[in-house]
């Protein structure tokens, strides 16, 4: 979907369900999907929307046009709805979709200062568990273009486990990968941030390794 930067997206608004390319689907599927496919889809966008705007908000910098993309995630997710629950993991499905989402919007975008709010929020959740890494705000700077700077499969881990907290394990089904991958993509990008930070270390969150 092109995100509409002027118009805000909709989501799922029940009726006909469509496919993922906007055609109806059998008459027969549509009516046994009835109010269940409504009532999971809000439940899916409230329980994953929080992810989807850690991811947006941080690469993109700014709370008004992280909402724009999340919202255009929803509305791509209310098409196809019915498609995106055969998925085995529609986690992963949604969160490879709102990578997409953001990579076309930073792509398409000249590149703009980090809101002070957007960078003190992913500032204070390093705070919280590298305790005296973060010397001076210089060292604050650093980290975060280091984060931006990571190939996407260690800054998503990155994102989950120190912006949100999530257990690997719900990292795994969010990205769709082995637990045993999540923990050596968080290992490489702890140790990436680390050199750029010139400290031996970057923990990791405590007690639910």
């Amino acid at each position: 979907m092109t995100i509409d930067r002027g118009a805000p997206a909709r989501g799922y608004q029940g009726g006909t369900a469509v496919d993922c390319t906007g055609g109806a689907l059998p008459e027969r599927t549509a009516g046994d999907l009835g109010l269940r496919l409504d009532l999971t889809y809000a439940a899916f966008c409230e329980t994953h929307e929080p992810a989807w705007h850690a991811l947006a908000l941080t690469r993109i910098g700014s709370h008004a046009d992280a909402a724009l993309v999340v919202e255009a995630v929803k509305a791509d997710l209310a098409r196809c709805w019915p498609q995106v629950l055969r998925f085995e993991e529609p986690a992963a499905y949604a969160w490879r979709l709102t990578n997409r989402h953001v990579s076309d919007w930073v792509a398409a975008e000249e590149p703009v200062e980090v809101e002070a709010v957007t960078f003190a929020a992913v500032i204070g959740a390093f705070k919280q568990v590298a305790k005296g890494l973060l010397r001076s705000e210089a060292d604050e700077v650093r980290l975060y273009a280091a984060i931006l700077e990571l190939p996407d499969r260690q800054r998503d881990v990155v994102i989950l486990r120190y912006l949100l907290g999530l257990h690997p394990k719900v990292i795994a089904a969010y990205l769709g990968r082995p637990v045993a991958t999540v923990h050596s993509n968080l290992r490489h990008a702890r140790e990436r941030l680390a050199r750029r930070l010139g400290v031996g270390e970057l923990p990791d969150r405590a007690g639910d390794a």
